[in-house]
């Protein structure tokens, strides 16, 4: 997928992808509008976790952050450094990375990162 910069994806390319990623998310995980949702089983999946209907609020949103860090992995955005005792990585920022995207901005980002870490599996 072609981007400007690494922080900035191609939102054409995006745009023009998103809705087949969508469509196969919704028949095979049926969650393909929440991107929360993507970013939870992206999380589990890293995690090598099997979904547990009892997880407290923390601890999802715990899954939730492995997720979005891995899928902002496979753009360079993060580079995993290590691995805590509990199984979660210890995640640094490439060092470009900036903190004030806008809303906007973030969720094109995320959506390039979805693209791109699905695109392995989906297209090895």
């Amino acid at each position: 997928m072609p981007v400007v910069n690494i922080f900035e994806p191609d939102r054409e390319a995006v745009d023009r992808k998103w809705p087949a990623l969508k469509a196969w998310l919704d028949k095979a995980l049926g969650c393909g509008d929440d991107l929360e949702g993507v970013l939870f089983l992206v999380g589990l999946q890293e995690l090598r976790q099997e979904f547990a209907p009892d997880l407290d609020k923390a601890s999802k949103q715990r899954i939730i952050n492995e997720g979005t860090y891995s899928v902002l992995e496979s753009l360079g955005c993060f580079e995993r450094i290590g691995q805590e005792t509990d199984g979660y990585w210890i995640w640094e920022p490439h060092e470009d990375f900036p903190d004030n995207l806008s809303s906007s901005q973030q969720e094109l980002l995320l959506r390039a990162g979805i693209l791109s870490y699905f695109d392995r599996y989906l297209n090895p």
